[in-house]
């Protein structure tokens, strides 16, 4: 079962903005900043925008949406009058969001190109738009009850939009290696807390646990394992730097059974206790850079 993420950080892990009309041509980059790994859906629910991937454009009119995972360099132009919902979804949320169904899994395969969706007719049901305001209304104002009521609407979104799922919007050729890792490094942003075993990620992707291995250490110098490792340490001494939650609460929200387990683990990695850690920090001690632990250097 995946993890559950606190009703209190599900604000800084979706992206909720209406797209109101406007009286001139508007231009969006979805991936920039602090969305870069954001998974996004774009509604649009009157006009016509053109997405620019690369040196390839695409005309999509309304009513339609665009399912686009994380890339950097897309652009999104809207034409004046046009109206829509723009909505993003950091790994963590992607990954409670999709859970360990293998359906809703197969609805956004990581590493592939941009999806266009059409046919998004008002007889739709549930409706994509009335979807979108809902998710937008209990994000702006949350109450008892929001985040999950966020996560429903936003798992029933995902497969009306799926349903209705046109083409693949293929980006530009790129090496396949690099293809593979960048499909690796996105399974293990959203598996990371399910401690999905190398064998698992390697099925996945379609390729021996020998491939995998192999090209992760001509890319990274680490092994799968060590990669994974580095992807929870990062996640790991994030909350304990940052939140004051107990160490059980942490284990319990990166996957381990116990506090105990989580402790053997970050020992293991870290060379002292998570208790220790945030005592040596609450005295002065040295901040471990969450940055080493980070997917910078991935492509």
């Amino acid at each position: 079962m995946a993890a559950m993420i606190p009703a209190d950080d599900l604000s800084r892990l979706l992206r909720a903005e209406p797209l109101p009309a406007g009286l001139r041509m508007r231009q969006i980059r979805p991936g920039r900043g602090s969305y870069a790994d954001y998974l996004h859906l774009v509604l649009l629910s009157s006009g016509r925008l053109d997405l620019d991937l690369a040196e390839i454009t695409h005309e999509v009119r309304a009513p339609a949406a665009l399912i686009l995972p994380a890339q950097p360099d897309q652009l999104l132009r809207l034409d004046a009058g046009s109206e829509g919902y723009l909505l993003g979804l950091a790994p963590q949320l992607l990954g409670e969001v999709l859970g360990l169904d293998p359906e809703m899994e197969r609805m956004l395969p990581p590493g592939g190109g941009p999806v266009l969706c059409t046919d998004l007719t008002p007889e739709s049901a549930p409706e994509p738009e009335a979807l979108a305001r809902a998710i937008l209304h209990e994000s702006a104002a949350p109450r008892i009850g929001s985040r999950t009521a966020i996560l429903s609407c936003l798992r029933l979104l995902v497969v009306q939009l799926w349903r209705n799922a046109h083409q693949h919007l293929d980006l530009p050729a790129t090496g396949s290696d690099l293809q593979l890792i960048e499909s690796f490094r996105r399974e293990v942003e959203v598996h990371f807390r399910n401690h999905l075993s190398v064998r698992g990620y390697a099925e996945r992707l379609g390729v021996s646990e020998a491939r995998l291995r192999r090209l992760c250490l001509k890319s990274q110098g680490k092994t799968p394992l060590q990669l994974i490792h580095r992807r929870m340490m990062r996640e790991a001494l994030a909350w304990l730097q940052h939140s004051a939650r107990p160490v059980a609460d942490i284990a319990q929200s990166l996957g381990f059974t116990d506090a105990a387990e989580f402790s053997h683990f970050f020992k293991r990695s870290s060379g002292q206790s998570p208790s220790h850690y945030r005592a040596d920090l609450s005295r002065g001690g040295e901040r471990r850079d969450t940055a080493e632990a980070s997917f910078a250097d991935w492509p």
